[in-house]
């Protein structure tokens, strides 16, 4: 591996749905290390289904620029829930799905079914196709922090490496945190 792996971060922006929009973007950043290359964004349904499929536009449209790929989450605008298996198979790129907290599949069962009572067990398979959650440690500035992955395409010791790797001095990878921040734009939008 690169000491300095290219990333597509890719993470939602921020929305509300009281201002009678029933969508947001995702935002794409692409690193080289530290080193902000490309922004991208797609246009998402809150709540909706599209998500896997405009990252697999955003990471096709990419493709030979990047090794690796990590969101924030595996959920989007509300609960647009990507499928990682998809987005592997159609574009053969190591996938990494990080958060910051053990997720309570109970409750968010829970909030599905009441949300989405006629379709929530297609979003549930999403959940479940994103496998395992694994748990690693990344040094930041405040020392080690817990951060947890779903990782596709990709075995366990090289995306913790990717991890190290690409989290300076946050624990989200860099490009991430960068798409993180760039999203934030959009709150008034």
């Amino acid at each position: 591996m690169k000491d300095h792996p290219i990333v597509l971060g890719i993470d939602d922006a921020t929305f509300r749905l009281k201002n009678g929009k029933d969508y947001t973007f995702l935002i794409g950043v692409i690193c080289q290390g530290t080193r902000l290359v490309k922004v991208e964004k797609r246009k998402i349904k809150i709540d909706g289904k599209n998500a896997t499929k405009k990252i697999i536009d955003l990471i096709s449209k990419n493709k030979k620029h990047i090794q690796y790929v990590c969101t924030h989450t595996i959920t989007f605008g509300g609960f647009n829930l990507i499928d990682m298996k998809e987005i592997y198979k159609k574009t053969q790129k190591p996938l990494i799905a990080i958060t910051e907290r053990e997720v309570d599949l109970d409750s968010v069962k829970k909030a599905l079914i009441h949300r989405f009572p006629k379709t929530y067990k297609k979003k549930m398979k999403n959940i479940f196709n994103a496998g395992n959650l694994y748990e690693t440690k990344i040094e930041t500035a405040a020392g080690f922090s817990p951060l947890y992955f779903h990782k596709i395409g990709i075995d366990l010791m090289e995306a913790q490496e990717v991890l190290k790797k690409c989290c300076i001095d946050s624990k989200l990878p860099e490009a991430v945190r960068m798409a993180h921040i760039i999203g934030r734009i959009f709150k008034d939008y």
